[in-house]
């Protein structure tokens, strides 16, 4: 199981006893927990290296279409000369603005109203299923409305960008609220505790984990409109710099803005999770 043996019964008084051989887990947790971490990280790191070797390898014998998937050295040679010429550092520019504050608007307004809705039950009956149907709606399908509504400045973007996350969190959060266990909140009770102080020493921190978990789905639906947002509705972003390389026949490009994509998302679920074990410590 975790690398403890066992020894064969031996029959004392007659009584049988079964000894245990300790494993290396029980022997040096900390040591093989260390091990443990360090095989995992190297899996994770191995993966992607492999895979890239491989497409390299498929493509210097063209095996793959260069026109269709240009070798990874190709792509890095590309990155640096957009790099370069700026055409790259004003297209992360502008899409990580417009995800930052979209996110930050619609999951901070979400928490506030899903902790409000999650606490008084005849609320959330009476929402929920509004709320439920507005989720329902792909909220690309609602870009045409913002773009008649507010054009195509920044304001539709970012707002499609907050709709997106406000929603995902809003359940989230309602449900995690709605979850706490009754035992808690009649401790609470007991003490003769206030709602303000029940909801701060007792709702919150048992809601939190799940609250947490609906941050980072957001905030990957969060890069994924953007991408669909820029695709139609922008002259610069990474979206734009994707449907531009297409449309002008530049793969390596769209391959350089399909990966720095993908960056953005690993790299915002690491620093959430990063959060969530600072606020979370009990839930490791």
């Amino acid at each position: 199981m975790t690398g403890t043996t066992y020894e064969p019964a031996t029959t004392v008084d007659e009584r049988t006893w079964r000894s245990l051989t300790p494993g290396p887990v029980e022997r040096d947790p900390r040591g093989y927990a260390r091990r443990r971490r360090l095989l995992e990280r190297g899996l994770a790191v191995a993966v992607p290296v492999v895979l890239i070797a491989v497409w390299q390898m498929l493509a210097s014998r063209d095996v793959l279409e260069n026109n269709y998937f240009p070798a990874p050295s190709v792509i890095v040679s590309a990155w640096g000369d957009i790099i370069a010429n700026g055409v790259y550092p004003e297209a992360v520019g502008a899409s990580l603005r417009r995800i930052a504050i979209g996110y930050v608007t619609g999951s901070l307004s979400a928490l506030l109203l899903g902790l409000a809705i999650g606490s008084w039950p005849l609320l959330r009956a009476a929402l929920e299923p509004t709320i439920s149907a507005l989720y329902t709606i792909p909220k690309l399908s609602i870009l045409p409305l913002l773009l008649l509504v507010f054009g195509l400045g920044e304001t539709t973007k970012v707002l499609l960008v907050a709709l997106t996350c406000f929603f995902v969190v809003l359940i989230s959060t309602i449900d995690a609220v709605h979850g706490v266990s009754h035992r808690y909140l009649d401790v609470g009770r007991s003490c003769k505790a206030s709602f303000a102080a029940t909801l701060w020493h007792i709702t919150l921190p048992a809601a939190l984990p799940q609250m947490l978990t609906g941050l980072r789905l957001a905030s990957g639906l969060a890069v994924i409109v953007i991408v669909g947002a820029e695709f139609v509705a922008a002259d610069a972003g990474l979206g734009f710099l994707v449907w531009n390389s297409w449309n002008l026949g530049v793969p390596e490009h769209m391959y350089v803005g399909i990966v720095s994509i993908s960056l953005i998302g690993v790299l915002a679920n690491l620093l959430l999770r990063g959060v969530e074990r600072l606020l979370t410590p009990w839930n490791r």
